[in-house]
């Protein structure tokens, strides 16, 4: 059973753009991806700012974004897969720019 996001935690998911540009990867991949290919599309950066990418990944947003039940993250095999509740925030994704 899908369990819908509150405001508090739309606001949350949406509130930091790494977050967003992670949000918008989901939305339109389908199924599990891994935390270095998050880190990897979410930047055009160097090899230095795309471990920095992935180490506030690891750290801050994924782990928020489990708690919010947004997705499902697999720390062991580095995995992160999008729960039904991700396409909570898709009508937003046409109202912001990530």
């Amino acid at each position: 059973m899908k369990r819908e996001l509150n405001t508090d935690e739309i606001f949350e998911a949406l509130g930091h753009r790494q977050r967003r540009h992670v949000l918008d990867v989901l939305l339109n991949c389908d199924g599990a991806t891994t935390v270095s290919e998050l880190a990897n599309k979410t930047s055009s950066k160097t090899d230095r700012q795309v471990d920095r990418i992935k180490t506030g990944l690891l750290h801050s947003h994924l782990p928020r974004l489990e708690g919010m039940g947004i997705v499902e993250f697999d720390r062991d095999d580095g995995t992160v897969t999008p729960t039904a509740a991700v396409t909570d925030l898709e009508p937003f994704f046409e109202l912001i720019d990530c």
